[in-house]
């Protein structure tokens, strides 16, 4: 089953600081790198082809910078544009969508997804939970518990 915690803030500085947060998180869980992925709108400019669509393999402790130069670029905008992070050996994934909000992705819950649905709700981002059954393309609603 998939499952989705996610919260929405049109305030770019509030998400910047929980990207920030996924960084510390998982770096003192030690984790030194990350794979993120820029989505298809961050390769907009025809003379930087190549940077939407793409995993890059990156320092955890990089992860904003990365993302600010590519904004400092032109390249496109953090929470207009979207950026997946993920971590070898887990099964989750962050996405800061372009809708300004932030979707973690997972199968099962654990104390990771259980770190982030608690500060979530602790910070009064109202994180909305939905769950995906395996044979169903269509999401549902649950109830707050089962981060």
């Amino acid at each position: 089953m998939e499952r989705d915690v996610q919260i929405h803030s049109k305030d770019v500085d509030r998400l910047r600081a929980e990207l920030a947060h996924v960084v510390a998180y998982f770096h003192e869980l030690g984790y030194e790198r990350c794979a993120m992925f820029f989505g298809w709108a961050w390769q907009k400019m025809a003379d930087k082809p190549g940077l939407g669509m793409k995993s890059l393999d990156i320092p955890l402790l990089e992860l904003d910078a990365e993302i600010r130069r590519a904004e400092d670029a032109g390249l496109g905008n953090f929470t207009e544009d979207d950026v997946s992070v993920e971590f070898k050996g887990l099964t989750l994934k962050f996405q800061f969508y372009h809708h300004g909000g932030i979707h973690l992705f997972y199968s099962e819950p654990n104390q990771i997804t259980r770190h982030f649905h608690d500060r979530w709700q602790a910070e009064q981002l109202e994180p909305m939970e939905f769950e995906k059954a395996e044979a169903s393309s269509e999401w549902q609603s649950v109830s707050s518990e089962s981060a």
